[in-house]
């Protein structure tokens, strides 16, 4: 606590001293260097900028070096003039200064006096960057508003960029999901990504992969991201830098009324439905800005809404037959149904009379399913199937915005966002089931405020400050009854009877072989939380030295239920399951499970964290042909805790074997035998204030179980980020560059790693048996004690993981406003999350475990290294990674046809994917070699095309056939991406092992593969049980994605500022079937089938009206 006082004391003075207590960004800066016909510097020379839209104007002069440089220039286009004795006055106009942006401006005077006639030069198409070396890239207000989007969600755009690599095509799901997920930009690992709203967080910092506000496309004016080499003011996340910079009023009253409607009637249907689903997409905004008094005021306003009546993308799945259900398994004809734990089948394998009404409650719920299926087969195949279900989202936001400018020196502005969001998941929100049993309405309401102040102290000293909130109040309650015990008759007594929000829920379900499902107690969340930053930069230009430096202080909180399984999760396999009938699925009919598992109760931690940061940067420009960047950005990285301290850890370290309990073969502990919670620590003493708020299981363990935790049971750090650019101009002639960066950054962990750990002793408990009967899952002994249930745990030594970033890009302006950029970036990632069971048997153990005759068998729970422990998952920060690629990016600007074209090649490895990643191959988790691959968001070839064609045909003729002839303007959004790879596994003996590779290609012909057979299986099989399996990491290559959207509009004119459009839009017009969910599991009946696709052809019309 005293250290927290230190540092707040700290970072409060550094933001007064710089001048104030808010801070902007959204800006960028123009540069140059005047000289004469011969080539020399012109010093004193009168250089004015001035923004086309606002007449704002900033006043600088020239070094003795002939440089000027003019910083904290709000985003726009730009017109720059130059003045100095003994020449002619020069304009350069049309510079579009995007976010981030560094535009050079160099002018060569002509001889003359200031009055003789001006030389103006409009600039065309993308300005070569000569001054720093960050690797960044920009969609313009052109294409936001030229592109179609699906489901109008401006991330769509991020995907256009080199070496972002979309993972999820499904756009309209992406907008309802509000996921950042679904993309990754340079082999960062989703969910890294650092998302702004005019240069504010926008993400919930409990998982870093969702948004907070989904600003309309219709109010954003750009969006940019730096992907290598950021610069210092940049932190919080590893990933790219992301910014959408919202609209601001100007001097000319502005705004547009937009409608865009869709309708299933023109779209196509999907590969596995059985027909069209219904949607009914409406699509609603209006907004208006300007001036409320010239060149000093203006304003923003605009409001969206949303309404999608749609279905869910097809999914194939496994149910079991009718009769199967009934009890009767005659169907299963290789398979031999026996007595439970006995050798002897069963007559005609009909056990309906030994139906438990648990078992009859298990197999009901696939009644209730079969009936919502859109297509059911009753025959006992895979995939038999197919679930299509109504997923419908309302959404309505509102925007408004002031900019203010009382004087020359002072700049003061202010913005508010609100969502009002709500989303029906059929399936369930995050945690979601298999089958549509739990649907959830996801209520997640969304306030973006931001407030800022900048003051110009004079030519050569500026300050720019902020502060920005953001927050939610997101709850996922249950809707409908199927989620209900008594809907499908479950009569098993909870060990701790069933202590949460929706105890009469039915339990999670899993059956070897078929697709299980969830109840309600994993899926309901209750998240509201709130983010806010203070920030404030100081930038001094000192002749060719333009330095910068900031501060920043985030406080972020909380308040979320643990989601612990209070009502129960059975799992039916028949390894290890010593009561087996052969069968996982007659298992189930019986209620005889291999494991379950029960939480105590679902107890709320009142999560927290702060975070102090700081940077300095110093923009160098060497000479006129060479500029440097180097910086180093601080920060002071706290754990998030919880203000009660109700959380728990297991540390290995204190795990005293002297005092470990003994477990019985069954898996149950031997009363007495020991510690059961001998390896437990909690994070200190609950605060007296807090007493109140705490839910404690067992208030005599909280005495004997430790508080000598941390309070986020990792250590804090103090984090030194260097950061350095360079940019070299070969020829003089600001056409050519050859740039570079490197960058260190930090990722702020996701709060999730610590949001389970209520769900310990002594705030909640949890037990775990093995081959029992659901009908008494305790196995009938009051006295047994099952082993503590699957608990989350983290590392001790816990550390943020860190990335080295890198990249070498050439730029050239070509002739006619075309641009090309040719870069080679990578990454090295060091200390990434994963979470490996470190409680799973080594692979020896399990064989020779496996070689037991069933009857005599132990648990798996028995023979775990922590006595008395069910799976114990650790957050470890010990894996590798790294990133390579060549990226190429060509751009035309101006003229009638605009276009972009990014292709990137490249290669993302790792031995773990992402943060909860689990090994258990029985090797030891230790062993991280064995999984180093590709990723699973590694595409090693991405293309991506933009256009908007501007047809000049018939633009200036005649009346009738301008208006019916001329106008029309085509664009679209062309990407083809190979597939990701993926790693053959087989099933047995109670471990996840690879497959076995026994030779041949994997690939199969174009002609040969389709999604029931998209790879050679034969050249893979399971191993023998004591065999691992030699299978490479990401061998097989899974469908690529192929998309061409294309949009057709046609305007006319309104009066003489009015602009009227029609437009219709086609997505995946040419109906490419975009294959995914790959079966890559040997011991599956699905081994080599796809059961999943993209979303079909879908088309929408607009009508938009811009004054």
């Amino acid at each position: 606590m005293l250290r927290d006082l230190q540092f707040s004391r700290l970072a409060v003075l550094c933001l007064l001293t710089s001048g104030t207590l808010f801070a902007q960004n959204n800006t960028g800066r123009i540069s140059g260097t005047i000289t004469d016909h011969s080539g020399s510097v012109i010093a004193g020379a009168t250089v004015t900028v001035a923004n086309q839209a606002t007449k704002v104007t900033e006043k600088v002069t020239t070094e003795s070096s002939g440089y000027f440089v003019v910083p904290d220039l709000q985003v726009g286009t730009y017109d720059v003039t130059v003045e100095a004795t003994g020449f002619r006055r020069a304009e350069k106009t049309g510079y579009d200064l995007v976010d981030g942006g560094r535009i050079t401006a160099d002018f060569k005077m002509e001889i003359g006096t200031v009055t003789d006639s001006i030389t103006v030069t409009e600039i065309l198409g993308e300005s070569v960057n000569t001054v720093s070396g960050e690797l960044a890239h920009t969609i313009d207000s052109q294409q936001v508003q030229d592109l179609a989007l699906n489901g109008r969600n401006y991330l769509q755009l991020v995907s256009l960029m080199p070496g972002v690599a979309l993972l999820d095509e499904d756009q309209m799901a992406t907008t309802t999901s509000l996921s950042v997920t679904t993309w990754t930009a340079n082999g960062a690992r989703p969910g890294t990504a650092h998302l702004m709203i005019d240069g504010g967080m926008n993400l919930d910092s409990g998982s870093n992969g969702s948004q907070v506000n989904n600003v309309g496309v219709d109010f954003v004016q750009q969006v940019s991201a730096q992907t290598s080499g950021v610069s210092a003011k940049y932190g919080r996340n590893s990933g790219a830098a992301v910014n959408a910079v919202t609209k601001s009023g100007s001097n000319r009253f502005t705004g547009g009324v937009n409608f865009t409607i869709r309708n299933d009637a023109l779209d196509a249907k999907d590969y596995f439905a059985p027909s069209k689903p219904v949607l009914r997409y409406d699509d609603f905004t209006v907004n208006v800005g300007g001036p409320i008094k010239k060149n000093r005021l203006f304003f923003f306003w605009g409001e969206e809404y949303k309404k999608i009546n749609k279905f869910t993308s097809p999914t194939r799945v496994t149910l079991p037959t009718r009769a199967e259900i009934a009890g009767n398994f005659a169907d299963r004809t290789t398979t031999t149904i026996r007595y439970p734990g006995t050798t002897t089948p069963i007559p005609n394998k009909d056990l309906s009379s030994l139906m438990t009404p648990d078992g009859k409650a298990v197999m009901a719920v696939y009644t209730a399913m079969i009936a919502k299926a859109a297509v059911y087969t009753d025959t006992p195949t895979t995939n038999n199937a197919t679930f299509q279900v109504l997923n419908p989202f309302t959404w309505r936001q509102d925007i408004a915005k002031i900019d203010w400018r009382p004087n020359d020196k002072d700049y003061f502005y202010g913005r508010w966002i609100h969502d009002n969001y709500d989303l029906v998941d059929p399936y369930g929100t995050f945690n979601a089931s298999s089958l549509p049993n739990t649907p959830t309405a996801r209520n997640r309401p969304g306030y973006g405020p931001q407030f800022a102040y900048n003051h110009t102290f004079g030519p050569t000293l500026i300050n720019e400050a902020k502060i920005n909130a953001s927050w939610n109040g997101q709850r996922t309650p249950m809707q409908g009854t199927d989620w209900q015990r008594a809907s499908f008759g479950f009569q098993f007594p909870r060990v701790f009877g069933g202590n949460g929000l929706y105890s009469n829920g039915i339990p999670d379900v899993s059956i070897n072989s078929f697709t299980g499902y969830k109840g309600p107690a994993n899926i309901y969340l209750m998240s509201p939380t709130t983010d806010i930053a203070v920030s404030d930069n100081l930038t001094w230009i000192k002749q060719t030295h333009t330095i910068t430096t900031g501060v920043m202080i985030i406080r972020n909180r909380k308040d979320q239920n643990g989601r612990t399984q209070y009502d129960g999760t059975v799992a039916f396999n028949t390894s290890p399951n010593t009561n087996t009938t052969n069968y996982a699925l007659s298992d189930a009919a019986i209620g005889n499970f291999s494991t379950y598992s029960e939480a105590q109760s679902d107890p709320v931690g009142f999560y927290r964290f702060t975070q102090y940061e700081a940077f300095v940067e110093d923009a160098w420009r060497v000479n006129r042909s060479l500029s440097l960047t180097i910086g180093v950005r601080f920060s002071h990285f706290l754990p998030t805790y919880t203000s009660a301290n109700n959380i728990s850890n297991f540390d290995p370290s204190r795990y005293d074997p002297s005092q470990a309990v003994t477990v019985t073969s069954a898996g149950l502990i031997v009363p007495n035998s020991g510690n059961p919670y001998n390896g437990i620590i909690r994070a200190g003493e609950i605060p007296s204030d807090q007493v109140g708020r705490v839910s404690i299981a067992n208030p005599a363990l909280l005495k004997t179980i430790p508080p000598v935790g941390p309070r986020g049971f990792y250590p804090d750090y103090n984090l030194f980020m260097p950061r350095f650019g360079f940019a070299w101009s070969p020829f003089g002639n600001g056409k050519t560059s050859v740039r570079g960066g490197f960058a260190t950054l930090y990722d702020r962990v996701q709060g999730n790693l610590v949001f389970s750990q209520t769900a310990i002793p002594p705030f909640s408990n949890s037990v775990s048996y093995e081959s029992g009967n659901l009908g008494n899952p305790a196995g009938g002994t009051t006295s047994a004690q099952g082993v503590l249930g699957g608990i989350n745990s983290i590392a001790t030594n816990l550390q943020p993981p860190v990335v080295y970033d890198f990249s070498l890009t050439v730029e050239r302006e070509l002739p006619k406003g075309n641009f090309l950029r040719v870069a080679y970036a990578g990454k090295l990632m060091r200390h990434l999350l994963r979470q490996p069971d470190i409680n799973f048997p080594s692979f020896d153990v399990l064989v020779a475990n496996n070689n037991i005759p069933s009857a005599s068998r132990p648990t798996t729970n028995a023979i775990r290294p922590y006595k008395g422990y069910s799976t114990i998952r650790m957050y470890m920060s010990d894996s590798s990674g790294n990133y390579n690629s060549l990226q190429a990016f060509f751009s035309k600007r101006k003229g009638n046809l605009n276009m972009t074209t990014a292709y990137t090649w490249s290669h993302a490895l790792a031995d773990t994917s992402g943060d909860g990643d689990n090994q258990d191959s029985g090797l030891g988790y230790g062993n991280r070699h064995f999984y180093y691959g590709p990723t699973s968001y590694d595409r090693r070839h991405i293309f991506v095309q933009t256009y908007t064609y501007r047809i000049p045909l018939f633009r200036h003729s005649i009346a009738p056939l301008r208006y019916t002839l001329g106008g029309w303007e085509v664009s679209g959004i062309t990407r083809a991406q190979s597939g990701p790879h993926l790693t053959p596994v087989g099933s047995s003996t109670g471990v996840t092992r690879r497959a076995d590779y026994i030779g041949g290609d994997v690939a199969l012909s174009s002609d040969e593969r389709g999604p029931n057979h998209w790879f050679n299986t034969a050249v893979f099989k399971t191993p023998a049980t004591s065999v691992l399996g030699n299978a490479g990491a990401g061998t097989i290559v899974a469908p690529g994605l192929y998309l061409w959207d294309v949009s057709v509009r046609k305007e006319f004119k309104v009066r003489e500022r009015g602009r009227l459009q029609f437009r219709a839009d086609s997505f995946n017009i040419m109906n490419h079937v975009n294959f995914r969910s790959l079966q890559v599991t040997t011991s599956s009946s699905n081994f080599g089938t796809l059961t999943g696709s993209g979303p079909a052809r879908n088309i929408q019309g607009g009508l938009r009206l811009d004054f």
